[in-house]
């Protein structure tokens, strides 16, 4: 029973090109499988918050020969994804445009997750969601 409490750590580093969104997607899938993650502890769910975090990060705030960083943190309890960039200045838009077609990953990652922030520093952007494995059904 201790191992399941042990906090879990994988990262990795993908070029900003489209093809890694799907290639970063199915590693982050095999990590968690590996972890023990299945449909019932919202493994769709976290892999939609996933999609969302890198495909902004590789389409909107990175540009050929940049690297996206990937790092999960994962325990009993749930999982932690973070997804670094090279351009703290852009500011993400949580907020949609009723009248756009594109531009409503953000607001569905901020209502899936349990938290979702950003940090940034002088050089990058790390944007963040935690995700509890199991979820209350909300009446």
């Amino acid at each position: 029973m201790a191992a399941e409490k042990q906090l879990r750590v994988w990262q990795r580093a993908f070029e900003a090109a489209p093809g890694s969104v799907p290639a970063a997607r199915r590693e982050v899938r095999t990590v968690l499988c590996a972890w023990g993650w299945s449909e019932t502890d919202r493994l769709a769910e976290v892999l939609l918050i996933f999609s969302e975090l890198i495909t902004n990060a590789v389409s909107h705030a990175s540009k050929p020969g940049d690297l996206v960083r990937v790092r999960i943190e994962g325990g009993f309890d749930g999982c932690r994804l973070e997804v670094q960039d090279q351009r703290p200045d852009l500011a993400l838009h949580i907020m949609a445009d009723p009248d756009r077609e594109h531009g409503r990953g953000l607001m569905l990652v901020r209502e899936m997750a349990a938290e979702m922030d950003v940090n940034t520093t002088k050089e990058s952007k790390i944007v963040w969601a935690r995700v509890l494995r199991h979820q209350e059904a909300v009446a």
